[in-house]
């Protein structure tokens, strides 16, 4: 059946947008925006919204949407391309760099992690970590970006320093089997490669951590398996994102900032409840931070990334900054990337938007490291 990418909104009072996030409607929600969602669903799905009450506006096929934009790959890594661009960082950085694979897929292919600084054994150490879904390409490149520049510029304040007194752990592609097969089969698959046991192919890895994992069951936290966001039977269930507990228990990170797209947003948790942070310090400093990321961005080519919790997008059970805070307390943002709408490209960023992307979210990758490794000791 054909898909649309469509642009929902309702004046009804008996279809209020919000229960298209809190319903278990098998929906893949790409934006929200106060008066509206934009999703891609089926001809079926779009019939039935309507008989809802709900307007729903085809902004594109989908078909059209992608010989639109998925024009040119190039640019963007590869899974192969990845592995070798990083093996080639830490051959030529082998006194402050080392590849390290974390794990394994579920089709058995490796997760890297480079881990760069000076010393062994550091109390002091970030993470960026890249790709918990497949489409996001561009998740990929800003963090592989960030690992070059501080190899580049390790002989030089103030990338020298952090160096010098911590590590920081970049992995840019978490869900290299999906990713793979955005490249070979569907452009705007999401999930793994886990095949499950009604026949369906796939788990959120971004809903599998076990920090209040399964705790929803809505559009955004599916508990069916055929759904993009499903959270999997158990949380760790999958093996890649095992592959990050794993990391981030030997490791035990003093902050952690993972990159997804798209919509410009700067997220701090909570996503499984609308309710803020309990502890006012742990929250005004995320909050804080959020809003000097803002700024750093905002100041290189004029773009506006909005800083808010995470929750306030959409409700997520299980996801990645909601555990590393909820576990270990550390600092933890999530970083939506360009562009801003469906409209601009969507999950599908123009190559020629890579390196604006990069630029201006630098100085605020930046200062999160400076924040974690250069503040006072944790």
């Amino acid at each position: 059946m054909a898909s649309l990418i469509a642009r929902v909104t309702s004046t009804s009072t008996r279809a209020p947008l919000a229960r298209l996030l809190t319903s278990p409607l098998g929906l893949d929600v790409w934006e929200v925006g106060a008066d509206h969602l934009v999703l891609q669903a089926d001809e079926a799905q779009a019939g039935r919204l309507q008989a809802m009450g709900y307007d729903v506006e085809q902004l594109r096929m989908t078909e059209q949407y992608l010989s639109a934009f998925a024009t040119d790959a190039a640019g963007y890594h590869t899974v192969a391309t990845l592995e070798q661009d990083l093996r080639r960082l830490a051959e030529e950085h082998p006194e402050i760099a080392e590849l390290h694979e974390i794990g394994r897929s579920v089709e058995d292919r490796p997760l890297w992690a480079l881990r760069i600084g000076e010393r062994r054994g550091s109390t002091r150490k970030v993470a960026f970590l890249g790709c918990h879904h497949a489409r996001e390409w561009i998740s990929v490149e800003v963090p592989y970006l960030l690992a070059e520049h501080l190899l580049q510029n390790s002989s030089s304040e103030p990338v020298q320093g952090w160096l010098q007194q911590g590590e920081v752990w970049v992995a840019p592609m978490v869900n290299p089997d999906g990713h793979e097969y955005t490249r070979t089969e569907n452009r705007l698959w999401r999930k793994n490669r886990r095949r499950n046991r009604d026949g369906s192919i796939g788990v959120d890895p971004n809903r599998n951590y076990g920090y209040m994992w399964g705790t929803l069951d809505v559009n955004t936290s599916s508990h069916v398996p055929a759904d993009e966001t499903y959270v999997g039977p158990r949380a760790f269930s999958e093996p890649e994102v095992r592959a990050v507990r794993d990391l981030v228990a030997r490791q035990l990170f003093g902050g952690v900032l993972t990159y997804h797209s798209y919509s410009q947003l700067l997220l701090y948790p909570w996503g499984y409840t609308s309710e803020p942070i309990e502890d006012e310090a742990d929250l005004g400093e995320m909050r804080e931070l959020a809003e000097e990321m803002h700024q750093l961005i905002k100041g290189v080519h004029g773009t506006t990334y909005t800083p808010q919790p995470s929750s306030q997008l959409y409700p997520t059970a299980g996801d990645t900054a909601d555990w590393t805070y909820g576990e270990y307390d550390a600092p933890s943002l999530t970083v939506e990337l360009r562009p801003a709408s469906a409209l601009d490209g969507g999950f599908v960023l123009p190559p020629d938007q890579i390196q604006p992307c990069w630029e201006e979210n630098r100085p605020a990758a930046l200062h999160f490291i400076d924040h974690v490794l250069g503040g006072p000791a944790r």
